[in-house]
């Protein structure tokens, strides 16, 4: 009888902290569903981006500014975070596929599908200053 509270307890306990959890927004698939979303997230950061790419996970984007700044926006747990790119970038293109990475090494590298448009932003960030 007393494995059976024990058991009936713990399952409780189990239910209340996956309670908890979902209702202060831990874990979760977070992505970025549109490019107004996008638009969005690069505004609340004090960017005013004149053109956005959305990664086809929906994991990260790219915004332009009319000045020619970029800013790469990607997930980082449940939120996201954004850096404006500068030199040095590092960044790769392979096919429809474009690799970033800021230097900085908490920030990381990632690789973000593009699709056809992936040449087009490469092209674009080799006026990063």
């Amino acid at each position: 009888m007393n494995e059976l509270l024990m058991l009936a307890g713990s399952l409780v306990a189990v239910l209340l902290l996956a309670f908890a959890a979902r209702a202060i927004g831990l874990g979760g698939d977070v992505r970025i569903g549109s490019r107004d979303a996008a638009l969005q997230l690069a505004e609340a950061e004090g960017f005013a981006p004149s053109d956005v790419i959305v990664d086809r996970a929906g994991i990260a984007a790219i915004a332009r500014d009319a000045a020619g700044r970029h800013m790469l926006i990607r997930r980082h747990g449940v939120h996201f975070v954004s850096r404006i790119l500068h030199q040095p970038l590092d960044a790769r293109l392979d096919q429809n596929f474009l690799t970033l990475g800021t230097g900085e090494r908490a920030f990381g590298r990632i690789t973000l599908d593009l699709g056809t448009a992936a040449s087009n932003w490469a092209a674009s960030l080799r006026a990063v200053r």
